[in-house]
């Protein structure tokens, strides 16, 4: 038997009565596709490694994969969503929730349009360019561009470092 951090054989930790009452898998994370944008932060918050992303670059795939038997249910995902997009729902009878992996997102990804290199999901650029538009109505932010190659551009168009004289 482990010692907890007040040295007692007796006692177990808060967080291993946490785990031995919560019913393990008894909620499903549901995503709404029209409004998630793929950032991955869900994946990122998930302590268990239920979630998962998978980039298929050949194809131009980007997917958030969730493997039900390791979710606890925590809902680390639904809280750290910036979308809002993501909740968890609960409740849910054994059968009804899938045991094997499945999709719950999936995307194009967008490609910079300099080099080739992967950027992120097409519903973020989609995200993004309708943020800037309702935000200054100016488009000309090169959000096909990857730091790098924007850097370039800059650069090839003289306006980085233009002196006043």
């Amino acid at each position: 038997m482990k010692l907890n951090p007040s040295g007692s054989k007796n006692r177990i930790s808060r967080r291993e009565f946490l785990k031995g009452i919560r019913p393990k898998g008894d909620g499903s994370p549901i995503i709404d596709k029209e409004k998630c944008t793929g950032c991955g932060l869900c994946v990122v918050d998930c302590p268990t490694g239920a979630l998962t992303i998978l980039k298929r670059e050949k194809e131009d795939s980007y997917q958030i994969i969730l493997t039900q038997d390791l979710c606890n249910s925590c809902a680390n995902c639904e809280k750290g969503c910036p979308e809002k997009c993501l909740h968890l729902e609960r409740g849910l009878e054994p059968d009804k929730i899938g045991k094997a992996a499945k999709v719950i997102f999936k995307d194009n990804v967008s490609r910079c349009s300099g080099c080739g290199v992967v950027l992120f999901p097409q519903a973020m650029l989609n995200h993004l360019r309708l943020r800037v538009s309702a935000g200054i109505g100016d488009l000309s932010w090169p959000f096909d561009l990857c730091p790098t190659c924007r850097m370039k551009t800059q650069f090839e168009r003289k306006t980085v470092g233009k002196s006043k004289a």
